[in-house]
């Protein structure tokens, strides 16, 4: 290991060996799926020939496990993950770490050179399904294009060009990045672990250094949406992690390492990656042992021995996802109004749905979601439909608005009651809206942010239009102890005036304009899309409640009191 960064080697000897040896002690079972079979062939492999677990009995199991992954190989060279039957993208999975591992093989033992003959025989049954194969995902893309180049690199022949062809093909429709660097589907999971590390190898592979750059630029912009714990931002996510809490940085450690060496954001980035939850001790070796880069990147890290502090300021507004980050080393703010929910009138799977509109680290003190429901025709908690930022302050703005609909005119209609099954924005039924007036009913809000460079800010509501119910959320994390608030059970309290939250020696008091509405019980209203299947995306946890009825201004101070300050 003297060759490895002994950061690297502290985490690989206390996590990659543990999880050898509990994957060991599993013998006999069965559940891991072609991923995970081949996730641990790579980390005993890479476990063994870096000594971070010399035992032979490791390599005895990477056969074992090896044939796992064969006896799920199709015949036409795919793998079936769940739902997602003879899937080429999920395959492509599992192929880029079967070609990573073939390569780390290269020039070791006779018993390294067959089990990589055994790798290279599982790509080249592959590369045929995954040159014709589709998707159906963003990233996709990038995925199935890298383990093109990657298996064919491996493989060789014919088939190799037919995959380069086919990877160029991919790459033909131009990478979905925007001008923050931030990918379409503006995951923090996605980035790290598949569409980085996919356009790394195929940058390396085609020799597209502009590929690089694209992933330079997001690790930038993901450094920015870190908070000082190592948690990176998701609310804006169009994925599954949007609803999951902050996405660790330890899956960003080896992209860092490329760039760390001439690139001191990105040293410091993998300083901070490097002891970060989610950390892939087996991909930071290979790639130490494959990419000089990696290497030279984890040496620069070792030798700058200053502890890796949060970014001291970052102030950026993200304009493709409407995002404002705000940081300074210790107090953080993200101020979010990129939903696509307004835009496209739906609840989706790959739509950014997430109704958390303000989340805070104020020190210690976390206000983890802050949400806005209103009693309005079931139509959902508040989504900003834009955000504008006017002499330090950001406005966010949102009209909605809901139907009464008059008889049909004459002309249109039939008399056996027979019409057109028709969604009108929030409801559907056989009743032909589109051909009928309608009496609309408004509800407009808009949201002011003041903030202090304390950390401390004004938050201002105002809503207009209808007379509704207007409950204000805001869901703190386990360990906060709130004062001043009603208790109403369930870890849900009442704001009737000043409330005071303490976390770990910080104090935090919302300081509102008005207690909450006597006639207007706490509540959060998902919205019918959720309520007509039972379903819900409230948050959990500690709850506090401001409570309303529109139309009306509210304001809400939130005042930050540091230890030190007190």
């Amino acid at each position: 290991m003297s060759t490895r960064s002994s950061l690297v080697a502290q985490r690989a000897q206390q996590d990659l060996r543990a999880y050898l040896e509990q994957g060991i002690a599993a013998r006999g079972q069965r559940p891991r799926g072609h991923r995970g079979w081949m996730a641990m062939v790579k980390a005993a492999v890479v476990g063994y020939y870096t000594e971070v677990h010399p035992d032979p009995g490791v390599m005895d199991a990477a056969e074992r496990w090896l044939g796992e992954l064969e006896s799920l190989q199709s015949a036409d060279g795919l793998f079936t993950s769940s739902a997602n039957l003879d899937s080429p993208p999920d395959s492509a999975f599992t192929i880029n770490d079967a070609a990573l591992t073939a390569s780390f093989l290269r020039g070791y033992t006779a018993a390294a050179d067959q089990l990589r003959q055994r790798l290279g025989r599982i790509l080249g049954r592959s590369l045929p399904a995954l040159i014709s194969g589709g998707v159906h995902t963003p990233n996709h893309r990038w995925e199935i294009a890298s383990a093109l180049v990657a298996a064919g690199d491996i493989h060789g022949g014919t088939l190799a060009e037919s995959a380069t062809l086919r990877a160029r093909d991919w790459l033909g429709e131009g990478v979905d990045v925007d001008s923050d660097g931030l990918y379409s589907e503006r995951s923090p999971n996605y980035a790290a672990n598949v569409s980085n590390p996919a356009l790394l190898t195929l940058a390396q592979h085609l020799g597209r250094p502009d590929l690089v750059s694209i992933v330079h630029r997001n690790l930038h912009a993901h450094l920015d949406l870190t908070s000082p714990d190592g948690g990176v931002e998701t609310i804006h996510s169009r994925r599954q992690d949007q609803f999951g809490g902050p996405f660790p940085l330890g899956p960003f450690a080896t992209q860092f390492a490329v760039f760390a060496d001439g690139c001191a954001r990105c040293r410091h980035g993998l300083q901070r990656a490097l002891v970060a939850p989610g950390l892939e001790p087996a991909d930071v070796l290979t790639q130490s042992v494959l990419d000089e880069r990696v290497a030279a990147g984890l040496a620069a890290a070792e030798r700058d021995s200053q502890p890796p502090e949060p970014d001291q300021c970052v102030d950026r507004w993200f304009a493709g996802t409407r995002l404002w980050r705000h940081s300074d080393g210790r107090n953080w703010i993200s101020l979010y109004a990129g939903s696509d929910v307004p835009a496209t009138g739906r609840i989706g799977s790959g739509l950014a749905t997430n109704p958390t509109f303000l989340r805070a680290g104020l020190g210690a003190v976390e206000l983890s979601s802050m949400r806005l429901s209103r009693n309005f025709f079931s139509m959902g908690p508040f989504r900003a439909e834009r955000m504008v930022r006017e002499c330090g302050r950001l406005v966010l703005h949102e009209q909605i608005g809901a139907s009464y609909y008059q008889p049909l005119p004459a002309g249109c209609r039939d008399a056996a009651g027979r019409y057109r099954l028709e969604h009108e924005g929030r409801f559907t039924a056989a009743m032909a809206f589109s051909d009928r007036a309608a009496d609309e009913v408004e509800l407009t809000t808009t949201i002011t942010f003041d903030p202090d460079a304390d950390g401390s800010a004004v938050l201002s509501i105002d809503t207009r239009g209808a007379v509704s119910g207007q409950a204000l959320g805001i869901a703190l994390p386990e360990g906060t102890s709130v004062d001043g608030a009603t208790d109403l059970g369930e870890g849900r309290f009442g704001i009737t005036g000043a409330t005071t939250i303490r976390r770990g020696g910080d104090t935090v008091v919302l300081e509102p304009s008005a207690g909450s509405a006597a006639d207007v019980a706490p509540f959060y209203e998902p919205g019918e899309e959720f309520t007509f299947l039972g379903g819900t995306d409230a948050v959990r946890g500690t709850r506090l409640y401001l409570t309303w009825r529109s139309p009306a201004a509210v304001r809400l101070g939130i005042r930050h009191l540091p230890l030190e300050a007190r």
